[in-house]
């Protein structure tokens, strides 16, 4: 069956989560993931958090991929990943600079081997610049973006946001520079090298927090939830829990909701200056939400047209009826037996039929497509096969 990236063959030397987060992002859309991986790679993990010894945190992001065990490092690793450039389209990795030189597996060697190659890069910091040899994870970039300062209560320590979003972000940054890529070299035919970093993403992300800050020269702080100067666009605890309200262009709306609709007739509330008054009115509305429960005050906003949402547990927003009927939590038969739960494709492409948006293929096992691929896509003979087995280069 066609699917968007049908035919797209990525090799995908990748670790950690934004580099696999990006080839699944391009497995979901129909490209062939060729995972490339340590021939000592994993190891057996248990515990609330591992399926039948694989690791909660690695299918996460593995899905829909193949697995090959291959030592890139050895002479005869590298002929065998060199005949796989060849017949390849995307090689994907994660390493500091100066890492894939070493291999002999930068750029300029693979695109020598196959002009059409696209290499696409994420590291931590980027290619140059003073911190480019150092390690970096999502805490870390997150931190240094400033992202953390603007997170987390107004007076509380900085916070992390819940969600890795230096990581993520990196993947998917570097997924749109590859679909670039493919899209240039249509009309070149030649591939070229793609990069980004974690920290990169991360300034990205500021967008008009930093936008604001370098118009103004004012320092953001943390503020919550809430918003620096509307005070309808935060959440609000009620007798039962939390909702989040975004009523912008809706005040009077919000108001009659509340039964406070003389609020939205003060001359001090009109357009950007009710931010001035922004503590006074949130504590007016803070008063009110607190009468009735989640349920009651999300049926009256929606009644009135006001953006809202319950602020959720997981488990209430992974079974909520929207998540549901788009979707986007989907059952995989595992290769080990029995069937985990994932969470789904968010992109609809509508010449990708429905069924195979969310056909998925179990996070593989290590190496356990290492024979297919090297019979199948570069025809190599059993005994040749055999002998990289004997010889620990797969």
């Amino acid at each position: 069956m066609e699917t968007a990236l049908s035919g797209v063959r990525v090799l995908d030397l990748t670790r950690a989560l934004a580099g696999p987060y990006c080839s699944m992002i391009l497995g979901d859309l129909g490209a062939e993931i060729i995972k490339i991986e340590a021939v000592a790679g994993r190891s057996e993990v248990t515990g609330p958090y591992a399926y039948k010894g694989q690791d909660g945190y690695f299918m996460s992001v593995n899905r829909s991929k193949k697995s090959v065990t291959l030592d890139i490092r050895t002479e005869k690793g590298r002929e065998v990943f060199y005949d796989l450039v060849r017949v390849s389209d995307i090689v994907l990795d994660n390493f500091r600079p100066g890492v894939l030189e070493r291999l002999r597996a930068d750029y300029d060697t693979l695109r020598d081997i196959n002009p059409r190659i696209i290499s696409c890069s994420i590291s931590g910091f980027g290619a140059d610049g003073p911190y480019r040899d150092r390690p970096a994870y999502d805490l870390v970039v997150q931190a240094i973006s400033g992202a953390m300062s603007i997170t987390g209560e107004p007076g509380r320590p900085p916070v992390r946001s819940g969600v890795a979003i230096g990581d993520q972000g990196a993947g998917m940054y570097a997924a749109h520079g590859i679909l670039a890529a493919l899209y240039a070299r249509e009309r070149t035919g030649l591939g070229c090298r793609v990069e980004t970093s974690l920290l990169e993403a991360m300034i990205a992300q500021l967008a008009y927090e930093a936008s604001l800050y370098l118009l103004s020269g004012i320092i953001p702080e943390a503020l919550g939830s809430g918003h620096r100067i509307l005070p309808f666009y935060n959440a609000f605890q009620t007798s039962d829990g939390y909702i989040a309200v975004a009523a912008i262009n809706r005040f009077p709306n919000l108001c009659r909701a509340l039964g406070r609709e003389g609020l939205a007739d003060d001359p001090r509330y009109q357009g950007r200056q009710i931010g001035e008054h922004r503590d006074e009115v949130i504590a007016l509305m803070q008063e009110v939400f607190l009468t009735r429960t989640n349920a009651e005050w999300l049926d009256l906003l929606n009644q009135n047209d006001v953006p809202c949402g319950a602020v959720n547990t997981l488990d209430s927003a992974l079974a909520d009826p929207q998540v549901k009927a788009r979707d986007m939590v989907v059952s995989i038969e595992h290769t080990l037996g029995g069937q985990i739960r994932q969470t789904g494709n968010p992109v609809r492409i509508s010449s990708t039929p429905p069924g195979e948006r969310s056909r998925f293929l179990s996070p593989p096992t290590l190496g356990e497509h290492t024979t297919e691929v090297l019979s199948g896509i570069l025809s190599y003979p059993t005994e040749k096969i055999d002998q990289l087995r004997q010889e620990k280069v797969i």
